[in-house]
This record gives C-alpha cells, structure tokens and sequence, in this order.
C-alpha cells in the first residue's frame, strides 16, 4: 500500500434535492409517501471492483439508501500506477414509481477528503441519468494544491444550472436510475515529477422521501 493510502479518513457523498418548478410542467405535490421505492442497488467499477470492496443498505421503507466503500480514492505519486490516478463507482438503483409521475434530483452535496501537493489538481464528478436517456446530468468540482483538507461541495439546480440540466424520469415506465461519482488527480504544467496527490469518497447516500430526496411533475 502507498504512502498516500495509508492516509485515507472517512469522506462522503451525500444526495438529496429540493424543488424548483417548470414554465410548462409545474411542480406539484408527490404520489402517497411510500409508493416510490428503492427495490434494489448494484455497483460496479474501479473504485468498487468487487463486492468485498463495497456494502449497500436500503432503509425498512425503502425510501433512502447508503452505499460504503473501501477502494473508492484516486491517488499519484513515485511508484503508484497511472490506473490508480482515476476512480468511479456506478451505482444502479432499480425504483418502483407510480404511474402518471415523473421525478427529479434538484440537490447535490459531496463530502471527502483531499491531500494535494503544489499543482496537483484533484477533481471530483457525478453524472446521473434514467436508463434510455442519451444525456446525463452531470456535477464537476475542481481543487488545486498544495492543500490538505475535508471538503463539502453543494449545488444547488434548476432551469439555470450550468452543471446538470433538468433531468426527468420517463412517464409510466418503470427505468434505473444511475448515479456514476469518479474521483481523479493529475499533474498540472509545472508540477514536480515526485509530486504526489490524493482524494477520497468513502460513502454515498440519498433520500428518496418527497422532503428530502426528490421533486415531482404530472406527466
């Protein structure tokens, strides 16, 4: 194990969302609480290659979920493969919706831990869609060292987001919704060829109670 990974402290992502409204299709108060649920979730990639390297739990009513990881953190330095320098984990969740309803995420908050030395860039990002859907929504926050800290990234959306357009859920079909988080560090112009650089994601976790997690439309 390297230096760097040897370091590793808890960090995390966190998912939920808040309302914002449409000209054409306005926002309305959701379906029964309860009758959307989270049926099950798969995650796969780099920074959870198997299942020894992640857990996943659903609450009893089905409404949140919390993902755990071991692997999940990008790192470079003397001696650490290229591969090491990127990571994702794509999670999968299979929801039960009503039909006549449509969702959408409205929130993002990222929470994790970076260690970077001078022009290292470190860069975090989460793209999502319905399955079928040909665009993503997508969220990118970049730091540059030297620097050493936890960090907390909130966006808020709407209609004016330059980060993740309005992506709805597709009416009366029932499609996965993924959530695809990688983390990546690189060398910048300049940057010592010794330099070293580290960012983590420990967790991610989401609402899906109408409050907290989700905003609604008729289709």
């Amino acid at each position: 194990m390297s230096i760097l990974a040897k370091i590793l402290v808890p960090a995390a992502l966190s998912l939920s969302a808040s309302a914002f409204a449409t000209t054409s299709t306005p926002v309305v108060e959701g379906p029964i609480p309860g009758t959307v649920q989270i049926k099950n979730i798969t995650a796969a990639g780099t920074g959870c290659p198997d299942a020894s390297t992640y857990s996943t739990n659903i609450s009893p009513d089905a409404q949140a979920f919390t993902v755990t990881f071991s692997e999940f953190y990008a790192e470079l330095g003397a001696g650490i493969p290229l591969s090491a320098s990127r990571k994702n984990c794509s999670l999968t969740l299979d929801l039960s919706i009503p039909n006549g309803w449509q969702f959408s995420i409205a929130t993002f908050n990222y929470r994790g831990f970076m260690d970077l030395g001078a022009k290292v860039k470190a860069e975090h990002t989460t793209s999502y869609f319905f399955q079928g859907q040909k665009t993503p929504g997508e969220f990118k926050a970049t730091e540059v060292g030297p620097q050493a800290k936890d960090f907390v990234y909130t966006d808020k959306l709407g209609l004016s987001s330059v980060y993740i357009p309005s992506v709805w859920s597709p009416c009366n079909i029932q499609r996965a919704l993924t959530i695809n988080p990688s983390v990546r560090v690189s060398k910048m112009t300049g940057a010592k060829a010794d330099a070293q650089g580290l960012i983590t994601n420990d967790s991610v976790d989401g609402e899906l109670k109408q409050v907290f997690g989700l905003v609604w439309r008729k289709c």
